[in-house]
């Protein structure tokens, strides 16, 4: 039951003995509440603690600890021999600054800065919460060895090497660059010297990083269409204007984006598998950019986020492996092949960037923990990643063919489905002129997850699909998804 104290001056103060909150905390926040809001004015004296503490029946060194702290922050002042008062400086003519402010009649606008505007209306999915199927880009986090990952990962923390729970090497654990080293010299063809591999928590803070190196602001970056999304908004964000590149059957369109568009600063693609469309770019598409950026000053940005699935051959040598002239930032990330919430990738830095990336990413914050770094070190050199992808390959590629081929017998009517030989997702072009944004909140309703292709472009491309991540479903579910899908299409076909 709540207990006021008599008097008119603490009438709306009281404690509540079945409360949660502890009765100091409860006597803190209402006093604190009665000088902002002025019913308590400065230089007003409050009552002896002995006294507040008798009409509230609580305990004096309860009142007493709740004066002292106010009195520490300011709020109120003690006075030897003549008692607590409302501190003098809480004044409004004195201090208006000290007071709450008014809560606004509208949210804010014009005021915010455009690099907030900007965020605001970025496409970028948010990936918070339970991960439905058929999400893009989640690996099969069902087939995750979690019990030799943790093994490594404990093994990283109990380590006599100290260093292991500081902030490390300005550019990311030593053991797991040249790890990195050793996996990109065998699996993409690449002389990358440890020295040039700078750690991040993943791509997208890589993206960060060249972006607040390289760019300045109104500088063009050509930029795939439709492409990464993030990618491009946190480009826009640094001040540089985005220009959109088609891609035709050979990769980035290098002719379209000269006739087009200024000269770039940097240029962004996926060679390899190109982000959501899938084209590898041909070998002479590969040269002519990378001639291109030599003549041009300009530098390459290379995302390779899915490069280790190939259902069919090895995996093709990156772009990076090509460049003579060192144009080229190859990113990679480990949130495809391991876990996202691993939050480790890396940049392959050109030799005379090395300091100014390493003291970047100082800058930025250090978000990758060594104990993680240091157990993905140990996992590589033992041979476990490699065992791992060979594993995930055949049980995406297991998993692809499970997909297409209930698709192509319940929802026949709804997609043009064609073939893919690498990554986690498929493609599933829709038919009759239905809207992919559309077609995708019906999914969603029905508890399936994609992306509509059309969030990727930052131009309209002509072409509807949905974007449909098939790594991340075990082969036994998709039959029942694939028939749910079928029967929100159908709905929605006929509303």
């Amino acid at each position: 039951m709540s207990k006021s104290p008599g008097g008119v001056l603490l009438h709306r103060l009281g404690v509540d003995r079945g409360s949660t909150v502890p009765i100091y905390r409860q006597l803190d926040v209402a006093l604190r509440k009665l000088i902002l809001e002025g019913a308590l004015r400065p230089a007003q004296k409050l009552p002896s603690s002995r006294e507040l503490a008798l009409e509230l029946g609580v305990s004096r060194i309860t009142v007493k600890s709740v004066y002292e702290q106010l009195v520490a922050e300011g709020y109120v002042e003690a006075r030897t021999g003549a008692g607590t008062f409302v501190s003098r400086g809480l004044a409004e003519d004195a201090s208006p600054n000290l007071r709450p402010p008014r809560r606004q009649a509208k949210p804010p606008g014009d005021e915010i800065s455009d690099h907030a505007k900007i965020i605001s209306s970025s496409k970028a999915s948010v990936r918070h919460g339970k991960i439905e199927p058929f999400r893009p880009g989640v690996p099969a986090l069902d087939l995750f060895p979690l019990r030799i990952w943790n093994r490594y990962l404990s093994d990283a923390l109990t380590s006599s090497e100290r260093q292991n729970l500081s902030y490390g090497h300005v550019s990311g654990s030593a053991a797991l660059r040249a790890a990195i080293s050793r996996h990109l010299a065998d699996a993409r063809s690449m002389e990358a010297d440890p020295s040039q591999i700078v750690i991040t928590s993943g791509g997208q803070q890589a993206f960060a990083m060249i972006a607040f190196v390289l760019l300045n602001q109104g500088d063009t970056v050509w930029y795939e269409n439709p492409g990464h999304i993030a990618g491009r908004d946190l480009m826009r964000i640094m001040g540089a204007r985005v220009a959109p590149v088609p891609i035709d059957c050979e990769g980035l369109d290098l002719d379209h984006a000269i006739k087009r568009h200024p000269k770039p600063a940097v240029i962004f693609t996926t060679p390899s598998h190109q982000q959501p469309l899938g084209t590898t770019m041909s070998l002479v598409r590969r040269l002519a950019l990378l001639n291109y950026a030599q003549e041009n000053n300009a530098w390459i940005i290379e995302d390779d986020y899915d490069s280790e699935f190939r259902y069919r051959g090895r995996p093709l040598p990156a772009l990076s492996a090509l460049d003579t002239e060192r144009r080229v930032l190859y990113v990679g990330t480990f949130s495809k092949s391991m876990f996202a919430s691993m939050r480790l990738g890396y940049i392959v830095v050109p030799p005379g960037l090395v300091d100014t990336f390493a003291k970047a990413r100082n800058l930025l914050g250090q978000s990758s923990s060594t104990v993680v770094e240091n157990a993905m070190a140990c996992f590589m050199d033992d041979g476990r990643f490699v065992e791992h992808i060979r594993k995930m390959r055949r049980a995406y590629r297991d998993r692809r063919d499970s997909l297409y081929e209930c698709l192509k017998q319940d929802c026949a009517d709804h997609f043009d489905l064609r073939p893919t030989d690498a990554g986690m997702h498929l493609l599933a072009w829709l038919k009759g002129g239905v809207d992919d944004q559309a077609a995708h909140r019906a999914l969603l309703e029905a508890g399936i997850e994609s992306l509509p292709l059309s969030v990727y472009a930052a131009e309209p491309i002509g072409q509807q699909a949905l974007v449909l991540g098939f790594s991340g479903v075990s082969e036994k579910r998709i039959p029942t998804l694939v028939n749910r899908m079928s029967e929100a299409l159908d709905k929605l076909e006929h509303a």
